[in-house]
């Protein structure tokens, strides 16, 4: 395999999930209301905010408060007063703990109780149409990030208040759950014939490659292959060497160098390592 990823750090209590349908399980407690506080760490193209946002929209409409990373403190309180007592996704949450006025307001929200008094006490003027200075919501939440690191004790406040689900899902389940929405059959069986070059796939691959092959781009599967592998000379070598119209190690040899300009010896030295993570 190739295209390692550095895997999110997760608190020592994070729960492992591996499957979606065991990750819908906690999602759904959240709306049930029977879980106050669910942190989702995952790496990127994984789709699981995808499946948070789906899930809760199904069940609870528009009424739901979404927050991205970007969002400033004070708009988050805003949102928080329009959206009381309805279901909150903060997500892209590494941002948001960064900044201290979101851990401040973070922390009573995400409190492990079903009543929370949040407040904003600063100099921005709570006017007749905005939000008192305090209020109380029965918001149940969920934060989502990519990584997560304990940089303070304001952010271990928010660990010790979360159920904390680890998600891994391996790449067959990835690539299953793709299945669900991707309307590209060309890409989604090219991925699949190719997952074993990854050690983790990204759902953002299959989109990317869609728009190329809309495109009208005829190397496509080029492409792919150099998202997936991370390295152009290294994706030729996977494309000849599972191109099933080369019949001799000469003939993918040749069509290597016609393609990159590189040497035998690299095309030698690519094979190895490709054979070696793939095993």
């Amino acid at each position: 395999m190739t295209r390692a990823r550095r895997q999110p750090t997760a608190p020592g209590d994070a729960i492992t999930v591996t499957t979606y349908p065991d990750l819908g399980r906690y999602v759904r407690k959240v709306e049930e209301r029977t879980l106050d506080v669910l942190l989702l760490l995952g790496r990127p193209g994984t789709g699981k905010t995808e499946r948070v946002r789906g899930a809760v929209h199904a069940h609870c409409g528009d009424r739901a408060f979404y927050v991205e990373g970007h969002a400033q403190p004070f708009g988050i309180y805003r949102g928080l007063w329009e959206h009381r007592d309805q279901p909150v996704i903060l997500d892209d949450l590494d941002r948001l703990y960064a900044n201290p006025d979101s851990v401040r307001l973070l922390k009573p929200l995400c409190e492990s109780k079903i009543t929370k008094r949040v407040g904003w006490h600063s100099k921005v003027t709570h006017g007749d149409d905005g939000p008192p200075e305090e209020f109380d919501t029965r918001s149940p939440v969920i934060l989502i990030a990519n990584e997560w690191r304990t940089i303070n004790a304001n952010v271990q406040a928010l660990e010790d208040r979360a159920i904390i689900v680890h998600f891994e899902p391996d790449n067959a389940a990835v690539h299953q759950e793709v299945a669900l929405w991707c309307s590209d059959d060309a890409v989604y069986e090219f991925v699949g014939r190719h997952l074993h070059l990854v050690t983790h796939v990204s759902m953002r691959w299959y989109a990317k490659a869609a728009k190329l092959r809309q495109a009208g781009f005829t190397d496509w599967q080029d492409s792919l292959l150099q998202m997936m592998c991370g390295d152009r000379g290294l994706a030729v070598v996977a494309s000849v060497v599972s191109n099933p119209a080369l019949n001799s190690e000469g003939e993918r040899l040749s069509a290597f160098q016609d393609a990159t300009g590189m040497s035998r010896a690299t095309y030698f030295r690519l094979k190895k390592r490709l054979i070696a993570e793939a095993i």
